[in-house]
């Protein structure tokens, strides 16, 4: 049995192709394609590697998105792979898919995000924000609250009620930052081979011998290399379902979801390849090696192509990414702790709409949450339980293809997964391979979410019980 649908639930339809477009990109495009090629070409040595593994995460991703178009035009509800996992699996994974989203994925999500954005901030502060730290003591426990912590906290605030506005108006924002982003990117490329002093010889040297601060001998070179560059390029893609978790609120979603997660991911693709290429062309592989894990290729680029004061202008740009991606995070994992909180197992508080129509308090929630993580974790720390979190139920999810095929063949299907089933096997495999990847490189984090995740089983058995009690 499906959700009910957004229109009696206090939502309200208003999201087109080009908003549903927009909000991915918008979500996809933060500081992985800034931050990520450093560590992959210290991971793979030469470029064409590094740009065959973004290509093929971006295509990877891409079977992925097909997935989640099957199953958001077959069941276009707010909540997305809550909505998906319920009617494939049961309430048991759909509660436990919940409990995740609300307790590690969403806040982590967040947090991540917010201290990445505050991480610019402070660099174009000179690392004034960083200089600054606040004392403070709650009964027996002692704790620091760094600049750079408080300018994560005020950024979280403001797009958080930002939020709070109509989902017409967070739609319009998410396409004007979108543009934003794509003009960025695109003219980050363009200056590299119109402007830059670049050579293409650099596409015949290694980055293996480089500094590669950071990065552990182990994972520089070979199989285990290029594993280790396609999860750094999937960190980049990571936020390809997010126009699913906003379904209830998408026009026309059987044509629309499937239009806009394939011309998304396409966009996306071809950009993140170019810009690589641009990448490579102005830098080598040994300058981009041994780069700090503080910096940013593309800062770097923006440095070599005009001047060392552009970096500046750079960073700038990169702050605005990253905050647009935070816009489109809260407004689209909000409405799966809408969807959750709304199917009686758990806050039902959480499921209240306001005079917008828009699941303010599942908004401010995770903005709450997520604050609380800022203050307790760095950014590694939290986009590594992030990743880790995101692609276990990416894999799930798709699983859900398969088991619907079987359980309702007959139910209507406006968009079907082109190459079934080797797509969606594909990702599954492949998602598998990746999360192995994950707990063998940080087998304490992960054990942490997992544990988080099996909490929520006790949970769902006593509110149960309760419900079943008082009933």
């Amino acid at each position: 049995m499906s959700l009910a649908p957004a229109s009696s639930r206090g939502l309200v339809r208003a999201l087109g192709i080009t908003a549903a477009t927009s909000l991915i990109v918008c979500n996809l495009i933060g500081q992985g394609i800034f931050l990520k090629t450093r560590a992959m070409t210290c991971n793979a040595g030469s470029p064409d590697l590094v740009l065959i593994a973004w290509v093929a995460a971006g295509l990877l991703a891409l079977c992925g998105a097909l997935s989640f178009a099957e199953l958001g035009s077959m069941m276009p509800d707010s909540g997305g792979p809550y909505a998906f996992l319920r009617r494939a699996f049961g309430r048991p994974m759909a509660f436990a898919y919940g409990w995740t989203v609300f307790f590690l994925y969403a806040p982590l999500a967040c947090a991540a995000l917010a201290a990445g954005a505050a991480i610019f901030l402070n660099l174009m502060s000179g690392g004034a924000l960083e200089a600054f730290a606040f004392h403070a003591q709650l009964l027996v426990w002692h704790f620091t609250i760094t600049g750079t912590q408080c300018a994560a906290l005020a950024i979280l605030a403001a797009v958080a009620l930002v939020n709070c506005a109509p989902v017409q108006v967070n739609g319009t924002i998410a396409t004007l930052l979108t543009i934003l982003k794509v003009l960025m990117v695109g003219g980050l490329t363009i200056a590299a081979f119109a402007v830059g002093q670049g050579d293409w010889h650099h596409f015949a040297a290694n980055g293996l011998a480089g500094a590669c601060a950071g990065i552990a001998a182990s994972a520089r070179g070979g199989a285990t290399g290029f594993a280790a560059a396609m999860i750094g390029a999937m960190y980049a893609y990571n936020g390809f379902a997010a126009l699913t978790y906003v379904a209830g609120e998408v026009k026309n979603p059987a044509r629309t979801i499937p239009i806009a997660l394939v011309a998304s991911m396409t966009i996306v693709i071809v950009l993140y390849a170019a810009a690589n290429v641009a990448y490579f062309y102005v830098l080598s592989p040994a300058v981009i090696a041994n780069l700090s894990p503080a910096s940013s290729v593309g800062i770097e680029v923006v440095g070599t192509v005009f001047s060392s004061a552009a970096r500046g202008t750079a960073a700038a740009l990169l702050l605005i990414s990253v905050i647009a991606t935070l816009h489109v995070s809260i407004l689209s994992t909000s409405r799966i702790v809408y969807a959750y909180s709304g199917d009686g197992l758990f806050l039902p508080w959480l499921s209240r709409v306001s005079g917008a129509r828009v699941p303010v308090r599942a908004v401010l929630a995770l903005a709450i949450l997520a604050a609380l993580l800022v203050t307790l974790g760095s950014f590694d720390s939290l986009s590594d339980l992030f990743v880790f979190t995101g692609w276990l139920f990416y894999g799930l999810t798709t699983l859900s293809v398969f088991v619907l095929r079987k359980k309702e063949p007959e139910a209507d299907r406006p968009f079907r997964v082109v190459g079934y089933p080797v797509v969606p096997a594909l990702f599954v495999v492949t998602t598998a391979w990746l999360l192995a990847e994950v707990v063998m490189a940080a087998p304490e984090r992960s054990l942490i979410a997992l544990a988080i995740i099996a909490l929520s089983l006790p949970v769902y058995w006593w509110r149960s019980h309760v419900r079943t009690a008082s009933s």
